[in-house]
């Protein structure tokens, strides 16, 4: 499965930070269910998949993350 989250659907705080490329390490945190980036040396939520009624489970699924100026692209593969 492969998600595309554009700049408008991440948390409205960090959609400004995200376009002035100062958001870095982006991954997801399987605990609180969201993406995780790294903001003035603080690790902040920068999107939450509850948001959108998925909750992710990290014995189920590996994945990769692309990220631009555009969004960030995440490649999900389900295991069993």
């Amino acid at each position: 499965m492969i998600l595309h989250i554009s700049v408008d659907e991440l948390e409205r705080e960090f959609m400004k930070p995200w376009k002035l490329e100062l958001i870095k390490h982006i991954s997801i945190d399987f605990a609180t269910n969201a993406l995780h980036g790294w903001f003035e040396d603080e690790d902040v939520v920068i999107f939450k998949f509850k948001n959108y009624g998925l909750a992710l489970d990290n014995r189920k699924i590996n994945y990769s993350i692309s990220s631009g100026p555009a969004g960030i692209t995440v490649c999900l593969e389900f295991v069993e």
